[in-house]
């Protein structure tokens, strides 16, 4: 395990009743020991990004704890964490790496953009999403205005969110090597099943893309970007937000095209906050470049969804909504920590407070921090999970919590300096934390770990032992000690002294 030493600044405020007299924060670049974990954690196959990774002397009591032997659950996702790539993942990969810079780091960062516009990786022949090849709709009017046929340039839809690495359909279960499970999904034989092409995952290829594209402009980036966004827009509903998905998604692929519209279409019939967060960025990079009204329009409708789902009374964003009886209603089974803290640094708090009122950025942090916020026994908060919870720490989620509270403490210091101080505060206590989550690869790599402990998370997936390292930490971590917002294109962000 590596410690941060931080290089600091002691902020002293000569000002009463400001219970921190000196806040210190770490201004310091990122750590080339992650750079060099996220260059080298690739399939050699593929050379795309590994979502994850795991020693292998960690790797038999890891897996065992993901299901049984014979799981169905277990085989699907110790074989995602051993050789996945969510293609969110994959989107922080691409971002550290054009952040970083250099000619070489650039060119590593366009592989998957290469890919993804190809349209298959190995033995996936077809990542792409629409009709009729595996018969996704995005508008049930008109089924055939999104294409799955890879020839179709500038028409077809989104990517899967999770494809195999190493670019294999036939998988093998990491705990034991078993190749065959009786009840499998379509046939016995291991193979590939995740084929799920959600909104929010793509709307993060598109914001890479974009990142990439403002430092080295290449038409397949600007392309893909514009072909991503067609078919997010064709999915917003008359809220102004983009569903999670298109119909048809979260079926057995059978080819059996008849029964597209009796499908199992709760992801169609959701909205995900979070997901229209990310297209909100994604929208807002593509307008600056093309200057095309469409994307403006498109936003305006997020920011009437945004509206639609915002607690005015206890100062949040709800996690969603979802269509049921003819109307659209918020979805608010479980507190999203993400859409707090992402919602801060996407949109900004300037621009939260005019939609919602003054202090609405601060109040969205305090109910992130109360509903979600991981505190020592001093009650400094050290971390954040991943809803209701105390006890769970995401490396991830802590770094956009991160992100939020600098935008919180550029915004304030010089309106508010007490929460000015505070949102430094609790961004020093945190990234100090963050530290135990840090562990030594090798020599001359290093990586964060996923989570403090493996768990259910309400939103569809487990948190992984302390042993797992991720590639959306580790990435993460990077933007927050480069000062670097992954919402805005980063050339603007460098600028910037990072607090």
């Amino acid at each position: 395990m590596k410690k941060f030493l931080p290089v600091v600044i002691c902020f002293c405020l000569v000002i009463t009743n400001i219970p921190y007299a000196c806040v210190e924060t770490p201004v310091a670049a990122f750590d080339p020991h992650l750079l060099n974990w996220l260059k080298l954690n690739v399939s050699p196959i593929t050379h795309l990004p590994y979502s994850f990774y795991i020693a292998d002397k960690d790797k038999p009591l890891v897996y065992q704890r993901m299901g049984s032997p014979g799981s169905l659950q277990g085989i699907v996702e110790r074989t995602i964490t051993h050789e996945g790539l969510d293609i969110y993942d994959g989107a922080v990969y691409q971002i550290a790496l054009t952040m970083a810079g250099g000619a070489e780091n650039l060119k590593e960062a366009a592989v998957a953009d290469n890919y993804y516009w190809q349209g298959a990786v190995g033995d996936n022949w077809n990542i792409r999403a629409g009709w009729p090849i595996n018969t996704f709709i995005y508008d049930p009017k008109d089924p055939e205005a999104v294409s799955s046929d890879v020839d179709r340039l500038g028409k077809r839809g989104f990517i899967f969110r999770i494809i195999d690495a190493d670019g294999k359909y036939l998988v093998t279960d990491p705990l034991d090597g078993r190749k065959n499970l009786a009840g499998f999904p379509e046939c016995d034989r291991l193979h590939w099943v995740d084929w799920k092409p959600v909104a929010g995952e793509n709307a993060w290829v598109v914001i890479a893309a974009m990142q990439l594209y403002h430092k080295d402009p290449r038409s397949v980036e600007l392309n893909l970007s514009r072909e991503l966004a067609r078919a997010a827009m064709l999915l917003q509903s008359g809220t102004g937000g983009i569903r999670m998905a298109p119909l048809g998604t979260n079926r057995t692929l059978n080819g059996d095209e008849a029964k597209y519209f009796t499908a199992n279409n709760w992801w169609y019939n959701h909205i995900s906050t979070e997901n229209n967060i990310s297209w909100y960025s994604a929208l807002r990079m593509l307008y600056a470049v093309t200057g095309d009204p469409q994307y403006k329009k498109a936003m305006d409708g997020i920011e009437r969804y945004f509206r639609f789902v915002w607690n005015t009374k206890e100062g949040f964003f709800y996690q969603g909504a979802y269509y049921k009886a003819g109307r659209w209603m918020v979805s608010n089974e479980n507190f999203a920590l993400d859409v707090q803290t992402w919602g801060i640094a996407c949109i900004g708090p300037k621009q939260l407070d005019a939609w919602f009122g003054k202090g609405a950025a601060w109040r969205a942090w305090q109910s992130g921090r109360k509903h979600s916020g991981v505190f020592d026994q001093q009650g400094k908060v050290v971390g954040v999970g991943y809803t209701d919870e105390h006890d769970r720490t995401s490396v991830e989620w802590s770094a956009g919590a991160m992100t939020a509270l600098t935008e919180l403490a550029d915004y304030y210091k010089t309106k508010d300096p007490q929460r000015f101080a505070q949102a430094l505060a609790d961004k020093f206590a945190i990234r100090m934390t963050m530290g135990n989550s840090l562990f030594d690869i090798s020599q001359d790599q290093a990586a964060y770990s996923y989570s403090s402990r493996r768990g259910w998370i309400p939103f569809g997936w487990n948190s992984h032992d302390p042993r797992v390292m991720s590639m959306a930490s580790t990435g993460w971590m990077m933007f927050v000690d480069a000062g670097v917002n992954p919402f805005w294109f980063i050339r603007e962000e460098l600028q910037r002294v990072p607090l």
